[in-house]
Order: structure tokens, then sequence, then C-alpha cells
């Protein structure tokens, strides 16, 4: 009996024992190793930081994150990574039902810019950080209430530009007049694209010449590169020709981030149109029939969406802005410093074994004979935040000089 009861006595400090060191092992990993959670209130937003907003790794890691608005309108927030030290990480921005799909190399940098959010919601986010090497990475993720311009760099252009509801000319044709700033209402809101020889859509970005493009419906200003950037590139390898995995947008990142990087608070994470959709008869893409044989140019994605900070035309745009299939050296896209055709991020034609993208040539036509796999031009494209003002009127003397945040 004594035995026994010295035995079940054992037991009841030995479970006492392992209780208490799990408390003091709780106690320890809450207080002092497990990540922290931050909340921040700024203005009607609550930023709660799951695992805290700063970090120290040499693993994968996760940080997420919410954002509520508590106010009764519409708010806008940017992403931002702040004192990065990493030499081989990355990071993919996904949330919010997976409206966001942004990943770069692990730097200081705005991730996403004019995010919006309704009133009453609470939106989750996920920073995903990849470290390929085996060195430490550290850093900082900022998330902050976005600021609202008096009057929008959209509204300055409208106000300094002749409005029509109509281009003068039809799509068939090429656009060789100065046909001003065309408004177009779309499914998506109320979109503003320059069309023939403009000569008031300049503006002047990173020490480059861009050309406005157009206004996006959410009123973010669409710019293209003036020239094509040093470095040409083939647009996919032979094998998967989607811009996601494409040479062409590695080389256009890249480039990013030597020219761009130091002005991405003023750049927005934008959808880009990647149109690879196949016509029903399986023969040719979808966009070549309704180009090429229809002539009737889309504001609207009809392909997949690239959410991204920087891409490439649209054939769709090109035509807009007065391309054809003929040569055309008066409207604002030609350049004859562009000694090299470059790519769209259209899809017009393919047999068995290529991809044939279509191309904007050094005469200023459309073309839909150049295989993706050819070393061409490349052109960037980005879009400037809504809540942005400028100065300047958009000629090449005075180009628009875009204010800071």
């Amino acid at each position: 009996m004594r035995f026994r009861y010295k035995s079940v006595l054992m037991l009841i400090v030995v479970l006492i024992g392992v209780c208490l060191a799990l408390g003091v092992t709780y106690h320890l990993y809450t207080h002092y190793f497990a990540p922290k959670s931050v909340v921040v209130v700024d203005g009607n937003l609550t930023i709660n930081y799951l695992n805290g907003n700063a970090f120290k790794s040499r693993k994968d890691k996760d940080l997420n994150f919410s954002v509520t608005n508590n106010g009764e309108q519409e708010e806008i927030f940017y992403v931002k990574l702040a004192n990065i030290y990493a030499s081989n990480a990355t990071y993919n921005l996904q949330g919010n039902n997976n409206d966001l799909a942004l990943e770069n190399k692990l730097l200081s940098s705005i991730v996403a810019n004019q995010v919006t959010i309704p009133a009453h919601t609470t939106q989750e986010y996920t920073l995903k950080i990849t470290n390929k090497g085996k060195e430490n990475y550290s850093g900082e993720l900022i998330v902050a209430l976005g600021s609202k311009a008096s009057s929008t760099f959209g509204e300055i252009i409208i106000d300094n530009s002749n409005v029509a509801s109509k281009p003068a000319t039809t799509f068939k044709e090429v656009a060789t007049t100065n046909e001003g700033l065309i408004k177009d209402e779309t499914e998506a809101g109320t979109i503003y694209y320059f069309r023939g020889a403009v000569t008031n859509n300049y503006v002047s970005l990173a020490d480059e010449v861009w050309r406005i493009v157009k206004i996006n419906a959410d009123g973010s200003v669409k710019l293209v590169l003036d020239n094509v950037i040093d470095t040409s590139s083939s647009y996919y390898d032979g094998t998967d020709f989607t811009y996601a995995n494409s040479l062409i947008k590695e080389n256009l990142q890249d480039w990013w981030n030597i020219t761009l990087n130091n002005y991405s608070d003023l750049i927005a994470s934008s959808k880009f149109c990647n149109d690879t959709l196949m016509a029903e008869d399986n023969t040719n893409y979808a966009a070549y029939n309704r180009l090429s044989i229809d002539y009737i140019p889309n504001n609207i994605c009809l392909g997949q969406e690239v959410v991204a900070s920087i891409g490439l035309l649209t054939a769709d745009e090109a035509i807009m802005a007065g391309a054809s299939t003929s040569e055309n050296k008066d409207y604002y896209l030609y350049n004859a410093d562009i000694k090299n055709a470059y790519y769209t991020m259209t899809a017009a034609t393919k047999n068995n074994t290529n991809f044939y993208p279509y191309v904007v040539d050094t005469s200023g036509a459309l073309n839909t004979k150049t295989v993706g796999t050819q070393l061409l031009g490349v052109r960037p494209v980005i879009n400037i935040i809504k809540n942005i003002s400028a100065t300047g009127m958009g000629t090449k003397e005075d180009p628009y000089i875009l204010l800071d945040i």
C-alpha cells in the first residue's frame, strides 16, 4: 500500500513539474520569442501587423497584416518596405481575394500604392518573403494612409486638353493629326485616351521622357516611355509565353530596380492586360480577330489581368493611339530614335511551335509576323497614382512634373 501511495505521489509531483515547465516555456515564448502583434491607428484606418512590423530572419517568412477602414468613406493606403538589408531575398504580396499579387526583390520601396478599402471593411494581406541565400535579412513593413490631392493629375490633364467624345478617324485608319483626348465610357468607368499627333502629353520622370497614354477609370494615369530601354529582350524562351513568366517581364523589373525604384511612391500597382485568349475556332488569338479583322480595340481587358508596377502597351492601346497595320510616323508613339521594333502584351497568332505577339515596328505600324523569341526593343509602361498633382502644361518644352505625395 505504501509503495502504491509513493508511486502516485511521485506521479503527481512529475505532472506538476511538467505543467510548471510548460507554463514557463509558454511564458518565455509569448513574451520573448513569439512575434508580437502591433496595432497602429492612422486616421480612419486600423492596421494590425499580426506578426509585428519589424522582421529579421534567415528563413522564409510570412508577414500577415489586416487593414480596417472605420470611416464612412472609401480610403486609400500604401504598403512600403523600409530599412531593408537583404542580398538574395524576394517578396510576394497577396490578399483581399487575390486582387494583389505583387513580387520583386526584397529592397526598400513602395510595394503597393493607392490600394483602396471601402468604408467599414477589413482586408487581410500576406507578405511572403523567400530567402534564396543563407544570409540574414531584415527590415520593416509599413502600411499607412494615402494622401489625397485637391486637384489630381488626371483632372489637370483633362483641363489642359481638348476633349472629344469620339475619335476623328476610324480605328482601321492611321491617326496622323492631333485628335486630342478622347472620352470613352466603359463598363469600368470613364477612360480618356490620347490619339494622333498630340503635343501636350509629355511627362518628365526619373530623368526620362514619358508620354501619357490614357487616364484610367480609377483616375490613375498610364505613361509609356518615349523611347526603348538599352536592353533588348525576347518575349519568351520558347516554352511559356504568358507575361507572368516571360523573359521580358524580368528585363522590365531589372530596369525598374535601377531607374524607378526611388520613385515607387508615385507609381500605382495596376492591372496590365495580357491578352492571350484564344478565338472560338482555336486558330488565332481572339485579339487578332478583334484588331486585325474587325478593327475594334477595347479599353476593357478581355484577357488575363496582371497586377504589377511596370508592364507593356497592349495592341489595343497602340491602335487607339493611332497605329494600324500601315506606316504611321505622325502619331505620338512614333519616335525616330527607336531603331528596333518593340513588343506589346497582346497575343496575335501562333503555330505548333511558335508564339507571335503584336509588335510595333520602326515605321509605327503593328505587325503580327514576329516570333516572340526574337530580340526586340522593350518600351516600359507605368501608371501614376490618382492622388498626385503636377506642374507644367504637358508640352515637350514644358512637360508635366509630378509633385511629391
